[in-house]
């Protein structure tokens, strides 16, 4: 997709994008965790690293299933991927992100909890922790869905 240089933001669903205001509240300095060993993209879900600590900037890194996530890395057309060390904004509670969602239909305000891809799914994985509720349904295999954070 491209973005015409007046372009602040897509006009089309991208993994953790605002789907309502481009500024609403949201932590833009917390920094990816040295532990990170690949780099995180807009749309990862991710948890504070307990193991880093920075008296500046909370430290994240990808959250597994079985976390409770601290937030979502929201959509910049700046850059695509942060690695160890860069610095992110940080999609929180009761904000209203697009996310990617697996197969199957999603119903809006159903709960949705996430995969180890960044995906929402209906579908509690094993030991898998709520990451909010659908504000959108969606019923194509690659369709987004706008989710409210938990």
């Amino acid at each position: 997709m491209a973005i015409d240089l007046n372009q602040f933001a897509p006009n089309e669903p991208m993994p953790g994008l605002y789907v309502y205001m481009a500024n609403l509240p949201q932590i833009h300095n917390a920094i990816v965790s040295a532990n990170q060993s690949t780099a995180l993209t807009y749309g990862a879900v991710v948890v504070l690293d307990s193991a880093v600590s920075n008296a500046d900037a909370p430290v994240v890194k990808q959250a597994a299933v079985s976390n409770t996530p601290f937030g979502v890395i929201t959509y910049t057309p700046v850059k695509a991927s942060f690695a160890s060390g860069e610095r992110v904004a940080i999609a929180r509670k009761n904000d209203i992100v697009w996310m990617p969602k697996v197969t199957g239909a999603i119903t809006q305000g159903a709960t949705l909890y996430f995969n180890t891809s960044n995906q929402v799914t209906t579908t509690q994985p094993t030991n898998g922790v709520v990451l909010g509720k659908a504000v959108t349904s969606a019923a194509s295999a690659d369709a987004y869905v706008q989710v409210e954070l938990a």
